[in-house]
């Protein structure tokens, strides 16, 4: 009597290959609902679209650090215009922890905006504050 349970428990053989038939079915479908190549690359444009400008950087992210003049950052909380925008990528405002990168990543931001680091560095050391700097930025970027 045990024997004739376990064995109606057992499922069938043709069970047992619809069951799998349709775990290869999720998968292809799964694996033709990947995004492909073209689909990730649109999405990225879309994210670097959203991205900050410079001028949105200074403005906002720079509320948050002591303004300075001729040098990226003091070690505390100090940080000229170049600065902000790396920290606004990452950069922990220590000289030599991953300042490469960031520096780098706000290097290409600056000539997707068409600013020269030089330009950033003489208005912000001239004395302008990060508002009157994003706003020369912007006035300038309309011309």
């Amino acid at each position: 009597m045990a024997q004739q349970k376990l064995l109606a428990q057992e499922l069938s053989v043709s069970q047992i290959l619809s069951e799998y038939g349709n775990k290869l079915i999720q998968i292809r479908e799964r694996q033709n609902n990947r995004p492909n190549i073209n689909m990730l690359r649109e999405q990225q444009q879309q994210l670097l679209a959203q991205e900050l400008s410079i001028s949105q950087i200074l403005r906002a992210y720079g509320k948050q650090f002591t303004q300075i003049r001729e040098q990226y950052t003091d070690g505390i909380n100090g940080r000229c215009a170049m600065g902000v925008i790396m920290s606004y990528y990452g950069w922990d405002g220590k000289c030599c922890t991953n300042a490469e990168r960031r520096l780098y990543a706000a290097l290409v931001a600056l000539r997707r905006a068409g600013i020269s680091k030089e330009s950033l560095i003489e208005l912000n050391d001239s004395g302008m504050t990060f508002d009157e700097i994003a706003d020369y930025l912007d006035q300038n970027k309309r011309r």
